[in-house]
């Protein structure tokens, strides 16, 4: 063999086993491994995926390894359901964002980003942080090709990399006058297209890719997600659409219906404040609703439908309702002529801006959350009952202020 083929092969080891060393190296740097289980519904969510973590990517890159597992499909709210089960965690205090670092858990838009950072450090140090050892994880983990059978990571293997590229270069020499060699190195890569997987862009932000790498989702595909809960609101949609007719109409004629029992009022306000408090509470801490068997209040909750501007929680929005309600019939109760009147339309008013935003809120859960709560179908319902009962009061009140004679008096 003359001095340029040997010069040639020596190069080429010396380039393979250079990348050798450098891959190796990098497989060998601790990895922090971690498994989201998070709904694209949920707004603590999108804050702890497009806010928390991307800051973490920008710091430990290639060492940290988030698989996120999408709980608003029915593999992925299965195999959360499965872990929470297996792991003795209490149901009653799960939801999402749902992060498991080896065995620890941390939930919600404040927990996560609190102790996370922390531990992928303190985890970096100690030489990383392997899998969830739950064995639901660990099958999973196994069908997308993360660990093999027996536990471990499926990594690169660039040492038979290496054998067998100095095998061919050995084995098929270049010709004399042939400077390049014919072989390339190549680098094995473990699996890019779990069902869900949080991955690390050039520019560090994550990109979560759901089961069929498509977000976009239609009316039709929302419905379907719960057919029977999803259902249930369209009936009370199409009941507060007609309730909201019936009002105007009502008006048009000019109608002076029979009152409703003066106890009616007071008793609907209690259940719908209590509606709205428990769901405020639900909003603000981000802890899990308690749902019954039909529809899945977490997933309407934890949207972006949940929030108005961006700050203010929509249950908010129905406490302070449902108190001016209650404050306008209470004065209409203890006074009488212009008070009574104008405190009597303000109730009515309030009630009836109340319903149509339940009217928009109904509309969106079916439709574009793909979900129904049930606590705000019965604080719909408890809504549209007491529309039902003021509209005859402002009705009545219309027709006995004479309204007509004392709007003239007012432009004298």
């Amino acid at each position: 063999m003359n001095m340029k083929k040997s010069f040639l092969i020596l190069s080429l080891l010396v380039i393979l086993l250079s990348f050798s060393v450098l891959t190796a190296s990098a497989q060998d740097a601790p990895v922090v491994r971690a498994i989201l289980f998070y709904s694209p519904y949920c707004q603590h969510c999108e804050y702890v995926i497009n806010t928390v973590f991307p800051p973490l990517f920008d710091e430990y890159g290639d060492q940290l390894l988030i698989l996120g597992v999408d709980v608003s499909q029915e593999w992925g709210s299965t195999l959360f359901n499965d872990t929470i089960t297996e792991i003795g965690y209490p149901e009653d205090q799960t939801g999402v964002p749902f992060l498991m670092v080896a065995d620890q858990v941390l939930i919600g838009s404040a927990q996560i980003p609190e102790e996370f950072p922390d531990i992928i450090a303190s985890g970096i140090s100690d030489g990383g942080i392997a899998w969830p050892s739950a064995i639901k994880l660990q099958d999973f983990l196994v069908g997308q090709g993360y660990i093999n059978a027996a536990g471990e990571d499926v990594t690169p293997t660039p040492a038979a990399e290496l054998a067998t590229a100095v095998e061919e270069a050995t084995a098929t020499t270049p010709p004399e006058d042939t400077a390049e060699p014919t072989q390339e190195p190549t680098e094995t890569q473990a699996p890019t297209t779990p069902p869900v997987a949080a991955n690390t862009s050039s520019d560090g932000e994550i990109t979560v890719f759901d089961e069929n790498t498509n977000t976009e989702s239609s009316f039709g595909d929302n419905f379907n997600r719960d057919k029977i809960a999803n259902s249930l609101a369209i009936v009370v949609l199409v009941i507060m659409v007609a309730v909201v007719i019936w009002m105007g109409i009502q008006f048009m004629q000019a109608s002076t219906p029979k009152l409703w029992p003066s106890w009616v009022l007071p008793v609907l306000l209690v259940l719908g404040l209590a509606i709205a408090i428990y769901l405020a509470t639900v909003e603000v801490t981000g802890n899990e609703a308690i749902c019954g068997p039909v529809g899945d209040c977490n997933a309407v909750q934890q949207s972006k439908y949940a929030t108005l501007f961006g700050f203010l929680p929509v249950a908010i929005l129905g406490i302070i309702g449902y108190v001016m309600i209650g404050v306008f019939w209470l004065t209409a109760k203890l006074t009488s002529g212009r008070i009574q009147f104008f405190a009597t339309m303000s109730m009515f008013l309030f009630g009836l801006f109340g319903l149509i935003f339940f009217i928009y809120l109904t509309f969106l859960e079916p439709f574009v959350i793909g979900a129904t709560c049930i606590w705000c179908i019965s604080s719909a319902i408890i809504m549209t009952l007491i529309n039902l009962h003021n509209t005859p009061m402002a009705l009545n009140a219309w027709a006995e202020m004479d309204v007509d004679d004392y709007l003239d008096d007012e432009d004298e």
